[in-house]
């Protein structure tokens, strides 16, 4: 059985978390805390196979933990419990370096949807960073609920169902998609893409941000753009762009609304929204960012990402499936396969934080090729012909 350490300066909410916790029989809480420096030396004394923590804790906030830990190479699974982001640069980048670290928002109020949707997210979060299987839903939603957090847009459930993605009922991107901008706002010269229709397409999550910090930097010039879908939350994803860009021969930004895709530059859907790729009459292939409801509670959610790409005119697109809880993906893959000519890389299971999300694209039959995160770069550049 899974020992769980359970770090909240609630009273209240430290007993909603561990009745959840305790509610599957493969995890149980043995200690509890209320503030970040009671949580760091219990995790360093040991004994401990995860971490569930409030983001915002007394003493010690929970990124300067998750930094602690790992400037002293103390390596834990961390979910992060928290009410809300702030756009702070130094919480970003640990939780960027650091990998195995999942996070759960708190409903704004105690509905029934909402809690259940909360409960899966949390047991779920656990099971995958501790490679347990599949998630246990525990039955824990009777309990009392301070509520205290920031309102969220009400979440759309699809657990239990075909996860079908549909088409979004949100207005189309405006008609007239903006030339791509450099970092001073000027707009470039470069054409926009449209000449050679191939494109690499990724999806990630738990332990991405990592993965993804080992494969970017290592792709050579593909003369093709690359976009990607990682599960983050708002405010996080810019601060991982700029990281990787850093050290990247292709330059790696956050995706921007009605932006045209050119070669050589990667575009991140932005933490908590929607990325699709759209065509234009001319076959301009660009960016559309939105704020739909979540599918199968992701937002970003990568089979919206893949579907979207069923309408465009590419020849051919290589799918990459990284490190990751759940199954997103792969049904877009799967549809998207049936329209288009792809490709599909998963990453080895014995290189992944989470082997769920290659799994689920491995058992399907999808993968055309597994390979470690430090190989697949060169399986991208080989099939693209560079």
């Amino acid at each position: 059985m899974a020992k769980i350490l359970v770090a909240d300066d609630s009273a209240l909410v430290r007993k909603v978390l561990c009745d959840i916790i305790n509610a599957d029989s493969d995890l149980q809480v043995t200690d509890s805390c209320m503030d970040g420096l009671s949580a760091y030396e219990r995790v360093v004394a040991g004994g401990f196979d995860c971490l569930v923590m409030e983001m915002y804790l007394p003493k010690m906030n929970g990124m300067d933990v998750v930094r602690k830990l790992q400037e002293n190479r103390v390596k834990i699974p961390i979910i992060i419990v928290t009410s809300s982001l702030k756009e702070d640069s130094d919480l970003k980048t640990a939780v960027n370096q650091y990998g195995a670290v999942e996070f759960v928002v708190r409903p704004f109020r105690l509905f029934s949807e909402e809690r259940a949707t909360f409960e899966t997210k949390l047991i779920g979060g656990i099971r995958g960073l501790l490679k347990l299987g599949k998630p246990v839903v525990p039955s824990a939603s009777k309990i009392p609920y301070d509520g205290m957090a920031r309102k969220e847009d009400p979440v759309r459930s699809s657990m239990g169902s075909t996860n079908t993605v549909r088409s979004s009922t949100t207005p189309m991107a405006r008609q007239n998609p903006v030339s791509p901008v450099n970092s001073s706002g000027n707009t470039k010269s470069t054409e926009v893409f449209r000449g050679a229709r191939r494109l690499v397409a990724i999806a990630s999550s738990t332990g991405g941000p990592q993965a993804l910090h080992t494969l970017i930097p290592m792709l050579p010039k593909l003369n093709v753009p690359v976009v990607i879908v990682q599960h983050m939350p708002k405010g996080f994803t810019q601060s991982l762009a700029e990281r990787i860009d850093q050290k990247s021969l292709m330059r790696i930004k956050e995706a921007e609304d009605g932006e045209f895709l050119q070669p050589n530059i990667v575009y991140l859907a932005p933490g908590g929204r929607h990325l699709e790729i759209r065509e234009n009459a001319n076959r301009q292939c660009y960016c559309r960012v939105f704020d739909d409801p979540p599918v199968n509670n992701l937002r970003p959610c990568a089979d919206v990402m893949y579907r979207s790409l069923e309408t465009c005119s590419f020849d051919e697109i290589v799918c990459v499936v990284l490190t990751g809880m759940g199954q997103d993906g792969s049904d877009g893959i799967e549809s998207l396969g049936q329209k288009k000519k792809i490709y599909t890389i998963t990453q080895s299971e014995e290189t992944c934080v989470v082997y769920g999300m290659p799994k689920a694209a491995d058992m399907r039959g999808l993968s055309n090729e597994s390979a470690g995160i430090t190989k697949i770069a060169s399986v991208i550049a080989r099939k693209l012909g560079v």
